[in-house]
């Protein structure tokens, strides 16, 4: 019958001593207190008070990549903050491709920014100068 942490709830083998997770002691746990444990401690565990933004990295970044702007800034930020908290349980990893995708994306506005700023495109530059005058 397979043992279950009731720190962390994690799966542990018959023959462990200790969780592989948290490193809770398993030898004087019974099985039936174990998993009403497992369960009440799932219940505490996913009502969180964490505000995720998530989206919000991932919108600043996308609009960062795609128009070169500072808001990639934000963006990344958002994004990395995200992602340590999917990482650390603190919120729902359900959306971690979208951290992802907004890491990736903020970093790349960010260079194109960079880039645009060191080597500017003079066509762009006239084109918008004749349109203003």
């Amino acid at each position: 019958m397979a043992k279950f942490c009731p720190n962390c709830g994690k799966e542990a083998a018959s023959n462990e001593s200790f969780c592989s997770g948290c490193g809770t002691d398993l030898n004087n746990v019974t099985n039936e207190k174990n998993l009403s444990n497992v369960v009440s401690n799932s219940n505490v565990n996913t009502t969180t008070d964490q505000k995720d933004y998530t989206v919000a990295g991932f919108v600043c970044s996308l609009v960062g990549f795609l128009c070169c702007t500072y808001v990639a800034i934000p963006g990344l930020i958002f994004s990395i903050m995200s992602y340590n908290d999917m990482k650390n349980g603190k919120i729902s990893s359900d959306k971690k491709w979208m951290a992802i995708m907004g890491i990736v994306l903020s970093a790349l506005g960010l260079l194109f920014m960079v880039y645009n700023f060191i080597n500017p495109n003079t066509t762009i530059t006239n084109m918008v100068n004749e349109w203003l005058s």
